[in-house]
Parts: structure tokens; C-alpha cells; sequence
């Protein structure tokens, strides 16, 4: 039936009509024209659905009427529903970016005075978290894309290209839409997490080109200080051992001098000498009950630490010198020597010291600035026949013995006994000087370890009970949520039993199930948080075992030093006893 057979039966004539079902023979429905009245059917109607139409403007009211209310109606509807749907995930994802912010920002509070002066020293605008620049990640990133709650189409009506398909779909979640002029295939998500990557390559970069350059410097400083503090020290050992040297050849030179003078007493030498060795005997007993009560220290005390050494050496002096002595007195009543031949080594000794001498306050003089420095290609080699230092000095003193022997052990021998014990009670004083030093800054040393402990155990007493109580109030915080849980969950529950399609998903159930998320992950960040405190109150304990073992041993260690060998070391006899010169 056309409508233009009903032309007759209108009031106004029926000149234009609206093509809303094109290839039909049949009245398009709706008609603009007025149809007659049917009978009321029993069935419900069809609700009309929206369908892409050309529209063609008319001034029929009835026409405009029926637009508005099957066309227009259900769009604005459809508009109206998409955009509260946008509100409600807007106000979800500014919801988790306040609860991710505050979170933040109360991590970021200093708990000790400490952190506080640290923070207060920083430029606060450094690294603004709250604010990040719009090509970096932002806070609502890691949320769900509100591009992603409705599928994809095309960006407007230039897109006429065809959908292409490819892996990055399933990856991204965004479908590339491609036509003549563009193609879309990443979020603004991966663009900016691509920026924030590229960043930090170039921060890494330029952060390894800085410690390169400041390593470079610091290492080239530290090289220099270290070859000009050696150099130092090979100037001054060499500056000692030329003095060494010249106090040799003086010696030399006085027992030369002396040669033809008087034949002195050799008795009254001999009991200094034998006065001098019964002497001996007490500092090696000394030095041998240190070391027997330092042997007892206990457990990890029981180190060969720097006084030990001193010890060590300093009873290995004392035998050394207590050899000296024998040897010197066996001396006294065994060699001669004839005059002339113990001149003579005397001689020979001396020039050689006066050679050696010299090139040695030569060698002291030269620097980096001197002008006869050079290579000298095998000048480090060391030739298989040079002595040692022990044996030099023993090669000058029995030369000296020698030629005490030849003056008829007179003056030149007493001269020479005389410069052995002087050497000897010095040589025993200066270790004993040493040894004290050594042990009174090994005490200092253990009571600065003892009251660092004693601090940090008091620091660990207190971090500890903290933990305790951090762990019982991060447990309350855990239960406080189960309320929040049931609630969601029982609406939930309600929800379920809603008949036929009302039972559907909507926003409200959507954000339900959000905020169950919410608190389930709420809940396992705080068992996380718990669960590490928990490791931290173990490693307070042991740290805290450890602490109390360590201040038992220590004050045991400073009970054998204090106590024990400084009371022993304070009966140390003096430099005049130990020569034998002393009652």
C-alpha cells in the first residue's frame, strides 16, 4: 500500500516522504502520513531499534515528533549512559590515585631527626612524584584505560581504511585503525612509558660518563699521593739509615783515635756486663707473662692483633740482645787480636762507611727537580752477594770488638761494651715504649668497641620493641579491613539473587568487585608489610645475641689488658738498669 492512495483522506496533502526503509514495496514504518486506527493487539510491540538512516528534513510536526522520540531519544539516552559510565571510571581511577598518593607520601616521612635534616638539605622540587611532566608516566597509568571499556572504531569519519589486525592488540589492548593518511597502533600509556625509558637510559648514560670522570681524578690523585708519600718514606728511611751509617763511622773513627790510649779495666766491664744480663731477665719475664695472659682471652678475642706482634718482637729482641751479650763477654775473655791488623780492619771498615756515607746523604738529596736523575736499566736487580742489614751491624761491632781485643782490652773495648749496652736498653726501651703504646690504643680501641656496642644495643632494645608494636598494630589494621570486606561482599551476595536480567553488571556491581580488589590488595600489602617486619625483628634478635656476646668478650679482653699486663708492664725496669749502670 502506498501512501499516496490515502492522498484523499488527509487533511493536508501528502507531497514528501521519508524513505526510512529503501528496497520495501511495502508503507516504510513509521509513516509520516496518518494511518487509520487497527484494532489493539495482545502483543507487546517490538520496541523500534535504532538503525543508520539518512534522515530527510520535513515540517511535518508528527514527522519531527516521531524522530525525536525513536531516533533522537535512545542517542541521547546512549550518550547519556556512556558518559556516566566515563564519570564513574574517572572518579575510580581519581579515587586510586589519592589512596596511591597518600600512600607515597606517608612512606616518604622521615622517622628520625637524622632523615629529617637529610630532606630539609635537598631541593624539595627536585622530584615532584605528585606532578610529573605530561610526556612521562602518569598516576592513573597502571589503572585500566577508559579506552579499553568499549571497543574500538574508527577515529572519526576520515577512517575509511580497513580494521588491521596484529599481535600488538593482545598486547596493548588497542586495535590499530588504519586509512591514507595515519595508523594508530600504541596508547598514550606506552608512549609514555616508552619516554620514561628513554629517559632513564640517558640518565643512566650520563650518570656512568659522570662517575667515570670523577673515578679518573680521584684515581690519578690517589696514584700521585701514594708514589709522593713512598718516595717520602724511601727519603726518610734512607735519611736514617746515612745516619745510621755516619754514627758508625764516628765510631770508627774514635776507636781509631783511640787506639793508642788507655788500657782500661776489663773487670769492672765485665761485672757491668753480667749486671746488665742478670737484669735482662726481668723484662723477658715480663714480656713472657703478657703473653701467657693474653693467650687466655677468650673465644674471638683470641687474635694475633698489633700488640701481640709487639710482643713477639720484643722477646725476640730480648734474646737477640741477651745473645749479643754472651757473645760479647766470650769475646772479652777469649780473642786478640794484633794491633796492626785490627787498625787496619778498622781502616777498611771506615772508608767503607765513608763511601756508603756519602752516597747515601747523596741519595737523600735527590728529588723529582734534580737534574742527574735518569734510567738506569738493572738497577733494581739485587746481586746474590750483598748482606743483609744484621750482618752489616754485626761485621762493625766485631770490628770494634776486635779492635778493643788488640788494645789489650782497654778503653777502645770498654767503649765498645759501653755502645752495646747503651744500644741494647735503648733498643729494649723503645720496643717496651712501643708495646705500651701499641697496648694502651689496643685498650682504647676495645672500650670504644664496647661502648659502641653498648649504644647499639640500647638502638636495638628500643628498634625492637618498636617492630613489636609496629607488628601488633599493622595486625589491627589487617582485621579493620574484614568489615569493609564483609560489606562488599554481602552486597554482593544480595545482588546475586536480583531475578531474571536484573541480575546484570552493572556500574554499581563493576565498582563492588573494584572495591573488593581494592581491599584484597589493600590486605596483602599489609601482610607483605607485616611478614617483613616480622624478618626485621628476627634479624634485631640475632643482631642483639651478637651485640650482648661481643660486649662479654670485650670486657673480658680489657680485664687481661688493663688489669692484668699493664699492672706487669708498670714494673718495666729503666733504660739505667738495663746497661748495668743502675743498683
Amino acid at each position: 500500500m502506498n501512501c499516496l492512495e490515502k492522498k484523499d483522506e488527509l487533511q493536508a496533502p501528502c507531497t514528501t516522504t521519508i524513505d526510512l526503509n529503501p528496497g520495501s514495496g511495502e508503507c516504510p514504518v513509521p509513516i509520516i502520513c496518518p494511518l487509520p486506527e487497527e484494532p489493539r493487539s495482545h502483543r507487546m510491540k517490538k520496541p523500534p531499534q535504532p538503525a543508520l538512516v539518512a534522515l530527510i528534513p520535513h515540517p511535518d510536526e508528527a514527522a519531527q515528533a516521531h524522530i525525536v522520540q525513536n531516533i533522537t531519544g535512545p542517542a541521547q539516552e546512549h550518550q547519556k549512559l556512556q558518559g556516566d559510565l566515563q564519570a564513574g571510571v574517572d572518579h575510580q581511577q581519581q579515587q586510586m590515585a589519592d589512596i596511591r598518593a597518600e600512600q607515597y607520601k606517608k612512606s616518604q616521612e622521615p622517622r628520625q631527626m637524622e632523615e629529617v635534616q637529610f630532606s630539609r638539605a635537598m631541593d624539595p622540587n627536585a622530584d615532584n612524584l605528585q606532578n610529573p611532566p605530561c610526556y612521562l608516566p602518569q598516576q592513573g597509568d597502571d589503572l585500566p584505560h577508559k579506552d579499553q571499556l568499549m571497543p574500538m572504531g574508527p577515529i572519526g569519519p576520515w577512517a575509511s581504511g580497513k580494521v588491521d589486525w596484529s599481535p600488538m592488540a593482545g598486547i596493548t589492548g588497542t586495535r590499530p585503525v588504519v586509512d591514507r593518511y595515519s595508523i594508530t597502533r600504541y596508547s598514550p600509556n606506552e608512549w609514555r612509558a616508552r619516554n620514561h625509558e628513554t629517559v632513564q637510559l640517558v640518565n643512566g648514560a650520563t650518570g656512568r660518563a659522570d662517575r667515570n670522570r670523577f673515578s679518573a681524578a680521584t684515581e690519578f690523585l690517589r696514584l700521585s699521593a701514594i708514589v709522593t708519600k713512598s718516595q717520602d718514606e724511601t727519603t726518610d728511611k734512607l735519611r736514617t739509615r746515612s745516619q745510621l751509617i755516619g754514627k758508625w763511622k764516628n765510631t770508627l773513627e774514635n776507636a781509631i783515635k783511640a787506639m793508642a790510649d788507655e788500657i782500661a779495666t776489663m773487670e769492672v766491664e765485665r761485672i757491668k756486663l753480667r749486671k746488665s744480663m742478670v737484669v735482662l731477665g726481668v723484662p723477658e719475664s715480663i714480656v713472657k707473662e703478657c703473653i701467657d695472659k693474653r693467650a687466655t682471652r677468650p673465644d674471638t678475642e683470641l687474635v694475633r692483633d698489633h700488640v701481640e706482634e709487639e710482643l713477639v718482637n720484643e722477646l725476640a729482641l730480648i734474646a737477640e740482645i741477651r745473645r749479643l751479650l754472651m757473645k760479647t763477654l766470650e769475646d772479652f775473655q777469649s780473642q786478640q787480636v794484633e794491633n796492626r791488623t785490627a787498625r787496619q780492619r778498622l781502616e777498611y771498615d771506615w772508608s767503607d762507611k765513608k763511601e756508603a756515607y756519602e752516597i747515601d746523604t747523596l741519595n737523600t738529596g735527590l728529588n723529582n727537580s734534580s737534574r742527574t736523575i735518569m734510567f738506569r736499566p738493572g738497577a733494581v736487580r739485587q746481586p746474590p752477594e750483598q748482606a743483609s742489614e744484621k750482618y752489616w751491624e754485626h761485621f762493625s761491632m766485631e770490628t770494634l770488638d776486635d779492635c778493643e781485643k788488640c788494645r789489650a782490652k782497654s778503653v777502645a773495648l770498654r767503649n765498645t761494651l759501653n755502645s752495646i749496652m747503651m744500644n741494647a736498653a735503648r733498643d729494649i726501651r723503645t720496643q717496651a715504649d712501643i708495646v705500651e703504646k701499641a697496648l694502651t690504643s689496643r685498650i682504647n680501641c676495645t672500650q670504644e668497641a664496647v661502648q659502641r656496642f653498648e649504644n647499639d644495643l640500647r638502638n636495638v632494645l628500643q628498634d625492637l620493641a618498636d617492630v613489636e608494636n609496629r607488628i601488633v598494630n599493622m595486625q589491627r589494621r589487617i582485621e579493620s579491613f574484614d568489615a569493609s570486606m564483609k560489606v562488599a561482599q554481602t552486597r554482593m551476595d544480595n545482588r546475586s539473587y536480583r531475578p531474571n536480567v536484573e541480575n546484570c553488571r552493572d556500574l554499581a556491581q563493576q565498582a563492588l568487585i573494584d572495591g573488593v580488589h581494592t581491599i584484597q590488595s589493600s590486605v596483602s600489602a599489609m601482610l607483605h608489610e607485616k611478614e617483613e617486619a616480622e624478618r626485621v625483628k628476627i634479624d634485631l634478635v640475632t643482631a642483639r645475641s651478637k651485640l650482648e656476646r661481643e660486649i662479654m668478650l670485650k670486657r673480658r679482653t680489657l680485664f687481661i689488658d688493663r688489669e692484668r699486663c699493664m699492672l706487669l708492664r708498670s714494673h718495666y725496669p729503666s733504660a739505667n738498669t738495663l746497661s748495668g749502670a743502675g743498683q
